[in-house]
């Protein structure tokens, strides 16, 4: 993930001119910087009019978000007016816990408190650590800058449609106008026909080329060099659609028609730009679609989108599932990668390895509860998938169990599908939420 670019904007009240708080300014700035960050320092605003200038430039100097630095209680107009001119751009609040401890006043806590309320009341959410300038703290901001990037990217990303939903798949529906109001992305559709006529015009030798490159990390290959190239006409097909109308990621309906029909599985293809960078999901589930985005840039990694396939009672895990479309970097090992036919059908090409052990996330954007989108997440441990399992096959113990999450899951409810990466995300999905307006729902007993 490339560094945050932060609009860094020092916060005191313009009856005070107080030499410690340049001291704290220049203290935190270097710090950021220090840590990676592409810091742009804005000029102390003494009123509402500085305000606006400020927001401006730091519009024009496209940061990915705005830190409010309070050092001392601050005029409310100046924060609500940079607040108001910049409603796209995610929001930290960071304040010292004092300025001078025995002079208590004035006081950034003040300032935090004073400007936090009157901020929400505005309707905008947003991420606040209180501390002075220390690796632990700084640990805190980086962290909530990473989830700002992604929700920044988020606003201005383009999701691809490419069909309908498959049938019979009715939790997979959204109004489109939910996710661009709250979340700013745009969906592009467009017709299964054009897929299938790009795959039909792409050139072989690309095809071949894709083929040999997918075989050469393969531990086993179970059909031929022909097929697997026949099959990754999509894959150069899509990547030219992507190309074509600048999509950061994309969903097709993949059965009945191409599966059954065409006796062709996007599988192979999904693995392979899932490698290249550009998230993708099964079955026209634009909300499962949109988890595997923000999990991907999370954790600058592949992510995956499952069905929920099995409950192993007596592992106290469940069974995680699809049809063989991971990235095999998500195998561990080359040597687990196998191609095959898909496995109910015989058709198509498919990437298929069980999920290794280890720490992962799972998340799932929900379809709007009670006028507001939310997202769900939980922490897991993946465990052996099992010796001969078929597709790609995560088994994981969730968070607090596979009992409280599965009643969770119902409950809630959340759909079907289930987007996976590894590692522990869930806090910088919770600061993602607060930049995002989202409301964060994990398992609770």
């Amino acid at each position: 993930m490339k560094p945050a670019k932060v609009g860094f904007v020092t916060c005191v009240h313009p009856f005070y001119d107080l030499p410690a708080v340049m001291k704290h300014r220049e203290a935190a700035i270097q710090a950021l910087v220090d840590r990676g960050c592409e810091v742009a320092p804005a000029p102390v605003p003494r009123n509402s009019i500085d305000a606006v200038e400020i927001a401006s430039s730091l519009k024009k100097q496209n940061v990915d978000a705005i830190l409010l630095f309070f050092c001392t209680w601050v005029a409310e107009e100046i924060t609500l007016t940079l607040v108001r001119e910049t409603p796209d751009l995610p929001l930290l609040l960071w304040s010292l816990p004092y300025l001078d401890r025995d002079i208590p006043m004035p006081s950034p806590m003040s300032g935090l408190t004073t400007s936090g309320s009157n901020i929400r009341r505005l309707g905008k959410s947003f991420v606040y650590t209180i501390g002075q300038v220390t690796p632990t703290r700084l640990d805190r901001i980086l962290r909530a800058l990473r989830s700002a990037v992604v929700a920044r990217a988020l606003r201005r990303a383009r999701f691809g449609i490419i069909g309908y939903p498959c049938p019979g798949m009715l939790d997979v529906g959204i109004d489109e106008s939910d996710l661009q109001k709250s979340l700013g992305a745009v969906t592009v559709h467009l017709d299964l026909d054009v897929l299938l006529r790009a795959a039909q015009d792409s050139k072989m030798e690309q095809t071949f080329s894709a083929a040999d490159a997918l075989i050469a990390r393969a531990g086993g290959v179970d059909l031929s060099r022909e097929i697997l190239a026949e099959n990754l006409r999509l894959y150069v097909a899509l990547k030219e659609l992507v190309n074509q109308h600048k999509l950061d990621a994309y969903c097709v309906r993949c059965w009945p028609e191409l599966r059954d029909h065409h006796k062709l599985t996007p599988c192979a293809a999904h693995a392979l730009l899932a490698e290249e960078g550009i998230p993708n999901s099964c079955e026209v589930d634009l909300t499962a679609l949109v988890s595997t985005w923000v999990l991907s840039k999370l954790s600058d990694s592949p992510a995956f989108n499952f069905d929920v396939t099995g409950y192993l009672e007596e592992e106290g895990a469940i069974q995680l599932a699809h049809c063989g479309a991971a990235a095999p970097s998500l195998a561990g090992r080359d040597e687990m990668v196998q191609l095959r036919r898909h496995m109910r059908t015989g058709t198509g090409a498919t990437v298929e390895f069980p999920f290794p052990e280890g720490t992962v996330t799972l998340a799932k954007l929900l379809r709007p509860l009670d006028g507001r989108l939310k997202l769900f997440a939980a922490r897991g441990r993946a465990i052996p998938a099992g010796a001969g399992v078929r597709g790609n096959v995560a088994a994981v113990i969730p968070e607090p169990s596979a009992e409280v999450f599965v009643d969770n899951l119902l409950r809630i409810p959340v759909e079907h599908h289930l987007a996976l990466a590894y590692g522990d995300w869930m806090d910088e999905l919770a600061d993602f939420c607060e930049f995002s307006g989202l409301e964060y729902l994990r398992p609770a007993c």
